[in-house]
Protein backbone atom coordinates (compact mmCIF):
# COMPACT_ATOMS: atom_id res chain seq x y z
CA UNK A 1 0.00 0.00 0.00
CA UNK A 2 2.78 2.31 0.97
CA UNK A 3 4.74 1.28 -2.15
CA UNK A 4 1.74 2.15 -4.31
CA UNK A 5 1.40 5.53 -2.69
CA UNK A 6 5.09 6.23 -3.23
CA UNK A 7 4.90 5.28 -6.86
CA UNK A 8 1.58 6.67 -7.92
CA UNK A 9 0.91 9.07 -5.08
CA UNK A 10 0.70 12.66 -6.00
CA UNK A 11 0.05 11.85 -9.66
CA UNK A 12 -1.59 15.01 -10.83
CA UNK A 13 -0.07 15.57 -14.29
CA UNK A 14 0.03 12.49 -16.52
CA UNK A 15 2.70 14.16 -18.64
CA UNK A 16 5.16 14.24 -15.74
CA UNK A 17 6.79 11.57 -13.58
CA UNK A 18 5.62 11.48 -9.96
CA UNK A 19 8.05 11.44 -7.09
CA UNK A 20 7.46 7.71 -6.61
CA UNK A 21 8.02 6.94 -10.30
CA UNK A 22 11.29 8.82 -10.32
CA UNK A 23 12.41 6.99 -7.17
CA UNK A 24 11.46 3.63 -8.63
CA UNK A 25 13.26 4.34 -11.90
CA UNK A 26 16.40 5.27 -10.01
CA UNK A 27 16.34 1.93 -8.21
CA UNK A 28 15.00 -0.42 -10.90
CA UNK A 29 16.16 1.35 -14.10
CA UNK A 30 19.87 0.45 -13.94
CA UNK A 31 19.03 -3.16 -13.12
CA UNK A 32 16.59 -3.32 -16.01
CA UNK A 33 19.19 -1.82 -18.36
CA UNK A 34 21.81 -4.34 -17.30
CA UNK A 35 19.35 -7.22 -17.59
CA UNK A 36 18.17 -6.01 -20.98
CA UNK A 37 21.75 -5.50 -22.16
CA UNK A 38 22.81 -8.96 -20.98
CA UNK A 39 19.78 -10.57 -22.61
CA UNK A 40 20.42 -8.71 -25.85
CA UNK A 41 24.11 -9.54 -25.73
CA UNK A 42 23.45 -13.22 -25.14
CA UNK A 43 20.97 -13.28 -27.99
CA UNK A 44 23.45 -11.60 -30.32
CA UNK A 45 26.20 -13.96 -29.18
CA UNK A 46 23.99 -16.98 -29.83
CA UNK A 47 22.98 -15.66 -33.25
CA UNK A 48 26.63 -15.00 -34.04
CA UNK A 49 27.58 -18.51 -32.91
CA UNK A 50 24.87 -20.07 -35.05
CA UNK A 51 26.04 -17.93 -37.98
CA UNK A 52 29.64 -19.07 -37.52
CA UNK A 53 28.55 -22.70 -37.36
CA UNK A 54 26.74 -22.29 -40.67
CA UNK A 55 29.72 -20.48 -42.18
CA UNK A 56 32.04 -23.28 -41.09
CA UNK A 57 29.73 -25.89 -42.59
CA UNK A 58 29.53 -23.95 -45.85
CA UNK A 59 33.31 -23.53 -45.93
CA UNK A 60 33.78 -27.26 -45.42
CA UNK A 61 31.34 -27.99 -48.24
CA UNK A 62 33.18 -25.55 -50.49
CA UNK A 63 36.54 -27.07 -49.56
CA UNK A 64 35.31 -30.57 -50.44
CA UNK A 65 33.84 -29.27 -53.67
CA UNK A 66 37.12 -27.57 -54.60
CA UNK A 67 39.08 -30.75 -53.85
CA UNK A 68 36.64 -32.75 -55.98
CA UNK A 69 36.94 -30.27 -58.86
CA UNK A 70 40.73 -30.27 -58.59
CA UNK A 71 40.76 -34.07 -58.71
CA UNK A 72 38.51 -34.03 -61.78
CA UNK A 73 40.78 -31.44 -63.40
CA UNK A 74 43.88 -33.54 -62.74
CA UNK A 75 42.14 -36.63 -64.10
CA UNK A 76 40.99 -34.77 -67.21
CA UNK A 77 44.50 -33.40 -67.77
CA UNK A 78 46.02 -36.87 -67.43
CA UNK A 79 43.49 -38.25 -69.91
CA UNK A 80 44.33 -35.45 -72.34
CA UNK A 81 48.08 -36.08 -72.05
CA UNK A 82 47.60 -39.82 -72.48
CA UNK A 83 45.46 -39.27 -75.57
CA UNK A 84 48.15 -37.04 -77.05
CA UNK A 85 50.84 -39.65 -76.40
CA UNK A 86 48.71 -42.46 -77.82
CA UNK A 87 47.96 -40.38 -80.90
CA UNK A 88 51.70 -39.94 -81.51
CA UNK A 89 52.30 -43.63 -80.89
CA UNK A 90 49.60 -44.57 -83.39
CA UNK A 91 51.28 -42.33 -85.95
CA UNK A 92 54.43 -44.40 -85.44
CA UNK A 93 52.41 -47.63 -85.68
CA UNK A 94 51.18 -46.63 -89.16
CA UNK A 95 54.74 -47.09 -90.45
CA UNK A 96 54.83 -50.70 -89.21
CA UNK A 97 51.43 -52.05 -90.22
CA UNK A 98 52.98 -55.19 -91.75
CA UNK A 99 54.51 -55.99 -88.36
CA UNK A 100 51.08 -55.87 -86.67
CA UNK A 101 52.13 -53.48 -83.87
CA UNK A 102 50.41 -53.79 -80.50
CA UNK A 103 50.22 -50.77 -78.20
CA UNK A 104 50.82 -51.40 -74.50
CA UNK A 105 50.98 -49.39 -71.30
CA UNK A 106 53.91 -49.53 -68.94
CA UNK A 107 52.51 -50.74 -65.62
CA UNK A 108 55.64 -51.59 -63.69
CA UNK A 109 59.30 -50.87 -63.27
CA UNK A 110 60.83 -53.21 -60.66
CA UNK A 111 62.56 -51.48 -57.77
CA UNK A 112 65.98 -52.59 -56.61
CA UNK A 113 66.68 -54.43 -59.86
CA UNK A 114 70.01 -53.89 -61.58
CA UNK A 115 68.39 -54.70 -64.91
CA UNK A 116 66.77 -52.05 -67.06
CA UNK A 117 63.32 -53.58 -67.44
CA UNK A 118 59.67 -52.59 -67.53
CA UNK A 119 56.41 -54.54 -67.29
CA UNK A 120 53.69 -53.92 -69.89
CA UNK A 121 49.99 -54.79 -69.82
CA UNK A 122 50.03 -57.08 -72.87
CA UNK A 123 51.06 -60.71 -73.07
CA UNK A 124 50.38 -64.13 -74.57
CA UNK A 125 46.69 -63.34 -75.04
CA UNK A 126 47.79 -60.51 -77.36
CA UNK A 127 50.16 -62.81 -79.33
CA UNK A 128 53.25 -61.30 -77.72
CA UNK A 129 56.28 -63.62 -77.48
CA UNK A 130 59.88 -63.36 -76.26
CA UNK A 131 62.43 -61.61 -78.53
CA UNK A 132 59.84 -59.34 -80.11
CA UNK A 133 61.07 -55.73 -80.63
CA UNK A 134 59.61 -52.93 -78.55
CA UNK A 135 59.46 -49.31 -79.75
CA UNK A 136 58.53 -45.95 -78.30
CA UNK A 137 57.72 -42.53 -79.70
CA UNK A 138 60.51 -39.95 -79.71
CA UNK A 139 60.39 -36.16 -79.84
CA UNK A 140 61.84 -36.37 -83.36
CA UNK A 141 58.50 -37.80 -84.42
CA UNK A 142 59.61 -41.36 -85.12
CA UNK A 143 59.69 -44.68 -83.37
CA UNK A 144 62.89 -45.78 -81.66
CA UNK A 145 63.99 -49.07 -80.12
CA UNK A 146 63.29 -49.51 -76.42
CA UNK A 147 64.49 -53.12 -76.30
CA UNK A 148 62.86 -56.50 -76.64
CA UNK A 149 60.43 -58.79 -74.86
CA UNK A 150 62.22 -61.31 -72.62
CA UNK A 151 59.41 -62.92 -70.59
CA UNK A 152 55.66 -63.31 -71.11
CA UNK A 153 52.54 -64.21 -69.12
CA UNK A 154 48.92 -64.28 -70.29
CA UNK A 155 48.30 -60.58 -69.71
CA UNK A 156 51.77 -59.18 -69.08
CA UNK A 157 55.25 -59.07 -70.54
CA UNK A 158 58.70 -58.03 -69.40
CA UNK A 159 60.73 -55.78 -71.67
CA UNK A 160 64.53 -55.52 -71.48
CA UNK A 161 66.06 -52.13 -72.32
CA UNK A 162 68.74 -51.88 -74.98
CA UNK A 163 71.00 -50.35 -72.30
CA UNK A 164 71.11 -53.68 -70.41
CA UNK A 165 74.47 -55.52 -70.64
CA UNK A 166 72.73 -58.64 -71.95
CA UNK A 167 71.19 -56.76 -74.89
CA UNK A 168 72.80 -56.62 -78.36
CA UNK A 169 71.54 -55.70 -81.83
CA UNK A 170 73.16 -55.59 -85.27
CA UNK A 171 73.45 -51.91 -86.24
CA UNK A 172 74.38 -49.49 -89.02
CA UNK A 173 75.66 -45.93 -89.15
CA UNK A 174 72.85 -44.46 -91.27
CA UNK A 175 75.02 -41.93 -93.10
CA UNK A 176 78.03 -44.07 -94.03
CA UNK A 177 76.44 -47.57 -93.73
CA UNK A 178 79.26 -48.75 -91.47
CA UNK A 179 78.17 -51.86 -89.59
CA UNK A 180 78.69 -52.74 -85.92
CA UNK A 181 77.11 -54.40 -82.89
CA UNK A 182 75.29 -52.16 -80.43
CA UNK A 183 75.54 -53.44 -76.85
CA UNK A 184 74.18 -52.17 -73.55
CA UNK A 185 76.50 -51.21 -70.71
CA UNK A 186 74.07 -51.08 -67.82
CA UNK A 187 74.01 -47.29 -67.89
CA UNK A 188 72.68 -44.49 -70.09
CA UNK A 189 75.14 -45.01 -72.98
CA UNK A 190 75.63 -48.02 -75.26
CA UNK A 191 78.77 -49.21 -77.04
CA UNK A 192 78.97 -49.72 -80.79
CA UNK A 193 81.46 -52.56 -81.18
CA UNK A 194 83.44 -53.84 -84.18
CA UNK A 195 83.83 -50.44 -85.83
CA UNK A 196 87.21 -50.36 -87.53
CA UNK A 197 89.66 -47.56 -86.82
CA UNK A 198 89.38 -46.47 -90.48
CA UNK A 199 85.59 -46.46 -90.52
CA UNK A 200 83.76 -43.32 -91.66
CA UNK A 201 81.99 -42.35 -88.46
CA UNK A 202 81.33 -39.00 -86.84
CA UNK A 203 79.73 -37.63 -83.73
CA UNK A 204 75.96 -37.06 -84.11
CA UNK A 205 75.69 -39.83 -86.72
CA UNK A 206 72.41 -41.71 -86.35
CA UNK A 207 72.59 -45.41 -85.57
CA UNK A 208 69.85 -47.72 -86.90
CA UNK A 209 69.09 -51.43 -86.96
CA UNK A 210 70.64 -53.32 -89.88
CA UNK A 211 67.96 -56.01 -90.12
CA UNK A 212 70.67 -58.69 -90.29
CA UNK A 213 70.01 -60.34 -86.93
CA UNK A 214 66.62 -61.79 -87.91
CA UNK A 215 65.04 -60.11 -84.87
CA UNK A 216 64.79 -56.38 -85.56
CA UNK A 217 63.51 -55.03 -88.88
CA UNK A 218 65.88 -52.80 -90.80
CA UNK A 219 65.91 -49.05 -90.26
CA UNK A 220 64.70 -48.69 -86.68
CA UNK A 221 66.30 -45.79 -84.82
CA UNK A 222 68.66 -46.86 -82.03
CA UNK A 223 70.43 -43.67 -81.07
CA UNK A 224 73.11 -41.13 -81.88
CA UNK A 225 76.91 -41.27 -81.73
CA UNK A 226 78.10 -39.05 -78.88
CA UNK A 227 81.77 -39.97 -78.49
CA UNK A 228 84.47 -41.66 -80.58
CA UNK A 229 87.64 -42.64 -78.74
CA UNK A 230 90.77 -42.01 -80.82
CA UNK A 231 93.01 -44.78 -82.08
CA UNK A 232 92.67 -48.53 -81.83
CA UNK A 233 91.43 -48.75 -78.26
CA UNK A 234 90.24 -52.33 -78.79
CA UNK A 235 92.71 -53.96 -81.14
CA UNK A 236 91.60 -53.21 -84.68
CA UNK A 237 88.47 -51.41 -83.59
CA UNK A 238 87.45 -48.06 -82.21
CA UNK A 239 85.40 -47.55 -79.09
CA UNK A 240 82.22 -45.67 -80.02
CA UNK A 241 79.59 -44.55 -77.52
CA UNK A 242 75.96 -44.15 -78.54
CA UNK A 243 73.18 -42.40 -76.66
CA UNK A 244 69.81 -44.19 -77.11
CA UNK A 245 67.08 -42.17 -78.80
CA UNK A 246 64.56 -43.15 -76.12
CA UNK A 247 64.39 -41.45 -72.73
CA UNK A 248 63.85 -44.54 -70.57
CA UNK A 249 62.82 -42.50 -67.54
CA UNK A 250 59.72 -41.17 -69.33
CA UNK A 251 58.33 -44.23 -71.10
CA UNK A 252 54.61 -44.69 -70.45
CA UNK A 253 53.39 -46.45 -73.61
CA UNK A 254 55.19 -48.68 -76.12
CA UNK A 255 54.62 -50.60 -79.36
CA UNK A 256 55.42 -54.29 -79.68
CA UNK A 257 56.10 -55.54 -83.22
CA UNK A 258 54.64 -59.03 -83.66
CA UNK A 259 55.86 -60.15 -87.08
CA UNK A 260 59.45 -59.20 -87.69
CA UNK A 261 61.44 -62.38 -88.34
CA UNK A 262 63.00 -62.68 -91.76
CA UNK A 263 61.35 -65.18 -94.09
Amino acid sequence: MLFGLLVFGGLKDPQKFSYGERLLLKIVGPISKVTSFVGLGFRKFWEHYIFLVHVKEENEKLRRKILSLEAELVSAKEAQLENERLKKLLEVAEHFQEAHPVAARVIGRPLGSWQGVIIIDRGLNDNILPEMPVLAYTEEGQGAVVGQVVAVEKHYAKVLFLTDPSFAVDALIQRSRERGLLRGQGRELCLLDYISAEADIRENDLVITSGLDALFPKGLLLGKVVHIYPGRSKGLFRVVEVRPAVDFTKIEEVLVLLKVRLR
